[in-house]
């Protein structure tokens, strides 16, 4: 059961290559990091996009002048998160989730318009977004910049964020914010910009070539050696050794030390 999940996990990343390079000359400890290093966070962008965050819109939707504005300085790709939250409301993946935790909507709300109880998980918001972002990137791969409207409605969304979608993001404010504490903890990082001060930028493109993301740390693999492993060898090197000199793979998907012998002992 742990193999069959590890193995979708690393479908959904796309290491299926280099699993396929190395799977068959891995020892257990070897196996055991590699599937460590593969299972870690990757974001959903991290090819040098950026994502600015406005959390109090103060009602301004996409079709507002003040939006359409700070999109023409940012020629970026809009997203709302309150357009987001009706739609799986009607019928989306979380709907269920969501209805039966939902406390209030406030369609006159200056930022988020929901609130919901303390039952909902922190990052479903978060997502949320991170779905939207990838659609946008799978129709237009080049996209390089986005901007969130009523996002994020709190602190752990905006870590959440962070941790796992983007790590270049710039808090918006449309004006001076007081006891906000989204906009504080933005300002703690200097992470942080009026929309009056924004100036235009010129277009980023990303791009559209598809590229593996990289493993944070390179695990050291230690190859099996060509010549016959010295008397004192771990047993596992040897048994991978005769295996080889029978045409068998040395290592199977899935296998542990204990099954390469087994399996090298049904052989003989």
């Amino acid at each position: 059961m742990v193999y069959v999940n590890v193995m979708q996990r690393i479908q959904e990343q796309d290491h299926s290559k280099n699993l396929e390079k190395y799977k068959k000359t891995f020892t257990e400890d070897e196996w055991n990091k590699y599937i460590s290093e593969i299972q870690k966070k990757h974001l959903t962008l991290e090819k040098g996009e950026e994502c600015y965050l406005l959390p109090v819109t103060n009602g301004n939707s996409k079709d507002s002048k003040v939006v359409k504005q700070i999109v023409e300085k940012l020629g970026a790709k809009v997203i709302d998160l309150n357009e987001l939250v009706e739609r799986q409301l009607e019928g989306g993946k979380y709907h269920i989730l969501l209805k039966e935790n939902l406390e209030t909507h406030d369609p006159k709300a200056n930022g988020f318009a929901y609130s919901f109880t303390y039952r909902l998980k922190p990052g479903i918001f978060t997502q949320l977004v991170s779905d939207e972002i990838k659609k946008e990137k799978d129709a237009d791969p080049g996209a390089g910049r986005f901007l969130l409207l009523n996002y994020p409605p709190n602190i752990k969304e905006a870590i959440k964020f962070e941790q796992n979608v983007c790590s270049r993001d710039t808090l918006l404010v449309l004006k001076d914010e007081e006891d906000n504490n989204v906009v504080e903890y933005f300002e703690t990082v200097d992470k942080i910009k009026h929309v009056k001060d924004l100036p235009k930028l010129d277009p980023l493109e990303i791009s559209h070539v598809a590229k593996p993301a990289p493993l944070l740390e390179t695990p050291q693999l230690k190859m099996l050696a060509d010549t016959q492993p010295s008397q004192d060898a771990p047993a596992i090197e040897k048994a991978q050794w005769q295996l080889r000199q029978l045409g068998q793979p040395i290592r199977q998907y899935g296998e542990s030390d204990e099954d390469v012998i087994t399996r090298l002992k049904s052989l003989k």
